[in-house]
């Protein structure tokens, strides 16, 4: 059964390709096609021709899905755009709270107590340290912390965590609903969730964790 997903200006769209994702924008939509800026990956235009049958991926309402269309045609309007026709059905990939997949980077982590105003954050009531995170989803992390910790972080903390991505980073909340310590391991592991996401942070965890599952898929098909 095909999702209904509705086209919206500036809306992102990648082109799957044998060399990889290449990244575009819809400039445009009308009842036959959706035009997109030309597909770039690293650098690397990607000039597709008419009758050219593509697969592409769209974010759109905090999911992602997969749609395989043809290339109608290209032109100039300011810019050059390629126009697709308007896929018939979708595929939407799994559901992002549910998907966790494996991510290891240290992680810069801040203890903080939050005051009746929860975005009101006392300098005094801040402790950093410093953990690595073990996987990802949409919905939370798992970190894994030094035991020498163990008495001062407790389930139902709050952590305000720096996320690196490449050159950049996000610092996001979460709190932590589960403790994992075994006396074997020289860490304790603390499940936690995400909350008072900003839409720009949500979005980029989303693409973070599909973008690991994208090079999964691709470095399993390679060893088959």
């Amino acid at each position: 059964m095909s999702e209904k997903v509705e086209f919206v200006i500036n809306g992102k769209i990648e082109i799957e390709m044998e060399d990889g994702y290449y990244k575009s924008n819809i400039q445009d939509i009308t009842e036959e096609y959706v035009a997109i800026s030309i597909p770039v990956n690293n650098g690397q235009y990607l000039p597709l021709r008419k009758e050219e049958k593509i697969t592409g991926v769209y974010y759109y309402d905090k999911e992602i899905y997969r749609f395989k269309t043809v290339v109608l045609g290209r032109k100039i309007d300011k810019i050059l755009i390629i126009m697709i026709k308007k896929p018939d059905t979708f595929k939407k990939l799994q559901r992002r709270n549910f998907v966790r997949v494996p991510f290891m980077t240290n992680i810069c982590c801040a203890q903080i107590k939050l005051t009746k105003d929860i975005k009101s954050i006392g300098d005094n009531q801040i402790k950093f340290f410093e953990a690595c995170s073990l996987d990802i989803s949409g919905g939370g992390m798992r970190l894994a912390v030094d035991r020498s910790l163990k008495e001062k972080i407790h389930c139902d903390d709050i952590l305000m965590i720096t996320i690196p991505l490449g050159q950049e980073s996000i610092t996001v909340k979460t709190k932590i609903v589960r403790v994992e310590s075994d006396r074997k391991n020289p860490k304790i592991i603390y499940g936690t969730i995400f909350f008072d996401l900003d839409k720009y942070s949500r979005e980029t965890i989303i693409k973070l964790v599909f973008h690991i599952m994208r090079n999964q898929i691709k470095n399993g098909a390679k060893e088959e």
